[in-house]
């Protein structure tokens, strides 16, 4: 039986919930799911420049562990940045060290010291709050990288042209639109989706 995986600790959430990609008319579908330990990891490396061990020290996790968090964080990131796809902040096992709220009015992302307190924005003093800490807790609907509306685990499905109308059996691990119809030369796409 595996062992549970240790929370991972992070000092600030995310200011945003994710990126869209700017130019690109993009699907609700295509999603790359980073974590919130995967952020963190990336902010404490690349955005305050830590080396690996004072991360790893401030995550309270081993360097190895930081070590595949980031490696993971960067090849997500490669992916959306690459295939032009959104970036969705949710879900892992972490634990902030202060309780986060966000403002659903105004947006404004503040700290609270007392949950007994009455919760209010300090910007707006709306009370319509959304709880950070709880919120990124929640994992995405599905484990994998990409979620697709219209996937079935057992079935490949079918890239067509949308050009004239060809449809050529999908196979695994070759994007639909880096295929060319074999009738008319036109880039392909996945059957019911974009691939």
């Amino acid at each position: 039986m595996p062992r549970q995986a240790r929370y991972r600790k992070v000092e600030y959430p995310p200011l945003n919930k994710g990126f869209v990609p700017i130019g690109k008319k993009t699907k609700s579908d295509e999603v790359v799911f980073l974590l919130v330990e995967e952020y963190e990891a990336v902010r404490l490396l690349d955005n305050e420049y830590m080396n690996q061990v004072d991360a790893a020290k401030r995550m309270e996790v081993s360097r190895p562990t930081l070590t595949r968090i980031y490696d993971s964080a960067r090849k997500k990131l490669a992916q959306a940045l690459v295939n032009s796809l959104r970036i969705e902040i949710v879900g892992g096992q972490v634990e902030f060290e202060h309780e986060w709220f966000r403002c659903m009015k105004c947006n404004t992302v503040f700290q609270v010291h007392d949950l007994q307190e009455k919760q209010e924005c300090p910007n707006c003093k709306s009370s319509d709050l959304l709880h950070i800490n709880d919120d990124l807790r929640k994992q995405p609907k599905r484990s994998h990288n990409y979620h697709r509306r219209n996937h079935k685990d057992n079935n490949n499905g079918f890239c067509v042209c949308e050009q004239c109308g060809k449809r050529i059996s999908h196979k695994p691990g070759h994007p639909c639109r880096k295929m060319d119809c074999p009738d008319c030369d036109t880039s392909m796409t996945r059957e019911g989706e974009r691939c």
